[in-house]
Parts: C-alpha cells; sequence; structure tokens
C-alpha cells in the first residue's frame, strides 16, 4: 500500500527546489486568496475528483492545510489513490507563511494582458477555463512560445490535465512547435501521459505524419509500447512510411538529444 510522508518547511523548500511537484492548498477559498504558495493549486471538493483521476501518478504532490492535521487525511487519501510521492506539510499554512519568500517579480504587462484577455485569473495562474483548459495549455494551442515560458518561470504547473486527460504538451504536439514541446519537457511535462482514450503525444504525431514531431518526441525519451484502449500503438497508427520508418528505427537509429 502506498503511503505519504510528512515534512518540514525546509524539506518542502528544497524539494520545491529539486523537483517538479504539484503543491496543494487546501483551506478556505477566501484564505488562499489572502495569501498561498505562488505555486499552490487551490485544492476544492470540485476540482479533486479530476485532479485524483487526471494526474500523472508519478507526479510530485504536497499538500499543505491551516496547520498541517488535515493535509495528513488528504495526503493519505492521494497515497491511497496510487500515487507514488505525496507529502503532507508540518505546521501547514501557519508555519510556512514565515518564512516563505513571494516571488521577485510580477507578472509582465503582456502575460497580464493576455490573461486577461482570454479570461483567466491573474492572480492564480493554474486556474481552468472551458474544457478545463489552463492558460499554458492555452498558450500552447496558440503556439506563444513567449507566454508558455513565462507562464513556467512564474509558477504554472505542467502537471495539469483537461477533462479529456490531455495535458500542455498535447497541444504543443497538435500546432507541431518543437521548440515549445522541448520547453515543456524541460519544465516536467509528462511525455507519457495517456489521455482518456490512452493516447499519447507521440501516437497522435505518428498518425498526423509529422516525421519531425515523431522523431523529437523519440529522441526525447517518448515510449513507443504503450497503447489506448483500442489496443492501438504509436506504430499501428502511423500515418504514412516516413514516420513508421523513424519508428522502426528509432531504438537504433536515433540518438536521444539534450533538452533545451
Amino acid at each position: 500500500m502506498k503511503t505519504y510522508h510528512c515534512i518540514s518547511v525546509d524539506d518542502a523548500e528544497d524539494l520545491i527546489l529539486s523537483s517538479h511537484l504539484l503543491i496543494l492548498d487546501m483551506r478556505d477559498y477566501r484564505s488562499y486568496v489572502t495569501g498561498h504558495h505562488p505555486k499552490a493549486l487551490h485544492l476544492t471538493d470540485s476540482n479533486l475528483r479530476s485532479l485524483l483521476k487526471h494526474t500523472a501518478k508519478h507526479v510530485p504532490i504536497l499538500i499543505y492545510c491551516y496547520h498541517g492535521h488535515s493535509s495528513q487525511d488528504m495526503a493519505r487519501l492521494f497515497a491511497d489513490f496510487g500515487f507514488e510521492e505525496v507529502y503532507s506539510l508540518d505546521g501547514g499554512w501557519e508555519a510556512w507563511f514565515q518564512t516563505i519568500t513571494p516571488p521577485t517579480e510580477p507578472l509582465s504587462d503582456s502575460l497580464t494582458e493576455w490573461l486577461q484577455s482570454h479570461q483567466y485569473d491573474v492572480d492564480n495562474l493554474d486556474a481552468k477555463g472551458a474544457n478545463h483548459h489552463t492558460a499554458l495549455m492555452t498558450a500552447a494551442m496558440e503556439s506563444n512560445l513567449e507566454i508558455c515560458e513565462e507562464l513556467l518561470n512564474k509558477g504554472a504547473s505542467v502537471h495539469l490535465l483537461n477533462k479529456d486527460g490531455n495535458n500542455a504538451l498535447w497541444f504543443a504536439c497538435v500546432v507541431g512547435n518543437p521548440h515549445l514541446i522541448q520547453l515543456l519537457i524541460h519544465h516536467g511535462a509528462d511525455i507519457n501521459n495517456q489521455n482518456d482514450n490512452g493516447a499519447t503525444v507521440l501516437m497522435f504525431a505518428a498518425s498526423k505524419g509529422n516525421a519531425e514531431i515523431v522523431k523529437l518526441l523519440v529522441a526525447l525519451g517518448a515510449k513507443q509500447d504503450l497503447v489506448t484502449l483500442d489496443d492501438f500503438s504509436a506504430l499501428d497508427v502511423c500515418a504514412d512510411l516516413e514516420t513508421l520508418k523513424i519508428l522502426r528505427a528509432a531504438p537504433q537509429a536515433i540518438n536521444r538529444v539534450a533538452v533545451c
């Protein structure tokens, strides 16, 4: 059975620096708005089920409440649902806000205007809109590398999924932007995430015959042995001979490339 760990504020800060984790604030909305960790997503009754269902189980989860008691129960719930690395913050927010360092720079005018024009909350970069799309997903759909980069640098999570189980990387592959793909993976996006149909970004790119993106994804570590709910692999859905040749040759002929 999976378990969770209680960690100190200092250990939590070290964890944030060393890994791409999802931070969840389970206090009430007014407390969250008044003050929260800049990378924390507000955990509510309405988004709990979605997070349990759509977040990849290997993503580290750090949960805090007011004083560190209720977060232990929530951490146990996430562990029971199969999450591999779950932490509850000792002392909760009351212990953390004493030492927390706020963001050193405010959002740029261009990002603020972009968020407002897309009706996103400038105070919560992980807020979800239509179809549970985050700002990062929408910017990826627009192939807006500059906005995506600032969102990531300001703490937007790459781990969140939309209603279909797709992450921001999926949309970077839809628009076929190799620089954006590498940026998202560099920030911890799960290249092998399977959506509600079991499809991965490699399957999508192969089905579209996008040889450049297929080659890049394989080089960055995309698995070829995953299958959809209908038992189709990336090889099965290849749209053309060129893409098929890339996948067949990949283990021997394609060297892994360095992530930007």
